[in-house]
Formats: structure tokens, sequence, C-alpha cells
């Protein structure tokens, strides 16, 4: 009986140990699963079968809206002729030579550069210049052309600004050495077909060409007949 007690107290502190060995043994399977875990891939090791999750793919750019078409500044080359201007004629007790030099000069004086000069015919074409209907007392453009049929470009019926051309010339008439101005004036209207802006001709009042006759008679000194 003696015996028994002592190999049971012998046993118990044993087992004890066995148990704690034990538990021990399985704490650290367990705590080397989990550093495994999260240990980084070791290089050569085959990849795990589990795809990774991609960034989504960017999305589309919208295509850019295209611009609307600039408005063209080149004038047509011919005047169209429903719209083209009527010579404003005067005439001079002057000689030719000095009357064409007087226009030449009264131009260039009056803001209207010469462009094309044609000494011997006597004729000239200015550039175009910008011109403001505020300027002038009366308006110096006719009413536009009415839509239909080929004409096809809206416009205003008043102008309010625009481009403007003088042309000159000096002959010998009847009764005298004989003065003829016309303006070429420019408006921007729009195309209805091609929908953009387009600079278009309109005939002239005589408001422009009386104004600058006038300058040119009080340079002078001349009185029309």
């Amino acid at each position: 009986m003696v015996m028994a007690r002592w190999l049971a107290r012998i046993a118990l502190p044993g087992g004890l140990v066995l148990a704690a060995a034990a538990g021990w043994a399985g704490a650290s399977s367990a705590f080397s699963q989990l550093r495994d875990a999260g240990a980084p891939p070791v290089p050569g090791a085959t990849a795990s079968s589990t795809p990774e999750a991609q960034p989504p793919a960017a999305a589309p750019q919208a295509s850019p809206t295209p611009e609307k078409a600039p408005p063209s500044e080149e004038p047509p080359s011919q005047v169209p002729p429903q719209v083209e201007s009527v010579f404003l004629s005067r005439t001079y007790k002057v000689r030719p030579g000095k009357l064409w030099k007087g226009l030449l000069e009264t131009l260039q004086t009056a803001g209207f550069p010469p462009e094309e000069v044609d000494n011997e015919g006597r004729t000239v074409k200015t550039s175009f210049v910008e011109f403001k209907q505020d300027d002038y007392q009366n308006q110096v453009a006719e009413p536009p052309v009415r839509l239909g049929g080929d004409y096809h470009i809206l416009q205003m019926i008043k102008v309010k600004q625009g481009k403007v051309s003088l042309e000159g010339r000096v002959a010998t008439g009847p009764h005298g050495t004989e003065l003829r101005i016309r303006a070429r004036i420019l408006v921007m209207g729009l195309d209805r077909v091609h929908r953009i802006s387009v600079l278009v001709d309109r005939r002239s009042t005589g408001v422009i060409e009386a104004g600058f006759i006038h300058k040119l008679e009080a340079r002078m000194g001349l009185e029309h007949l």
C-alpha cells in the first residue's frame, strides 16, 4: 500500500511533465503554421492556384468634341451681280492728271490705302479696312438678298460693322474730267448649308462713297458740275 502511494506521487509530476510537453509541442506546431503563412514565398516555389485580384480596367475616354469651324476671313474673289455696288460719278473742270494725283493722296490720308494701282489707266482699288455703322448717319448698305433658291447666307438686315474697299477711276468725259467711286462692302453672314460664318458682299447705298468724295473736294478745293 505504501509502495503504491509512492509510485502515484512519482507518476503525477511525470504526467504533468508529459502533458505540458504535449501542450507545448501542439502550440509550437500551430505557431509554426501561422509564421509560415505570413512569410514571403520562397523563390522557385509553386504559385498558388487561387487567381490574384486584377486592378479594374481604365474607363474609356470620351472622344473630343469637334471644334466649330472658324469663320472664313477671305472675301469672295468675284462680287455676285445682285449685290455689286454702282459707281458714284462726279465731273470737274480739272486736268485728269491732277485729279488722279489728288485721288491717290486723299485715299491714303482718309484711311483707304491703295493696293492695286494702274497709273496708265488711272484706276485704283484700296485694301479692305474696318468700318462701323455708328460712324455714319445713314445706313451704308442695302438690305441683304432674301433667302431662297441657291442663296443660303443668313445676314442681319441692318449692318453694324464690316469691311470696305474703295475703287476709283479717273477719265476724260464730254464735259470735263470724270471721277467714279464705288465701295465694296463685306459683312459677316451665316452659311446655313455648311454652318460656318463667312464674309459676304452687300450693295452699298452710296453713303461711304459720298463721304469720301466730300473729303476729296475739300482737300483739292473742287466743286463738281
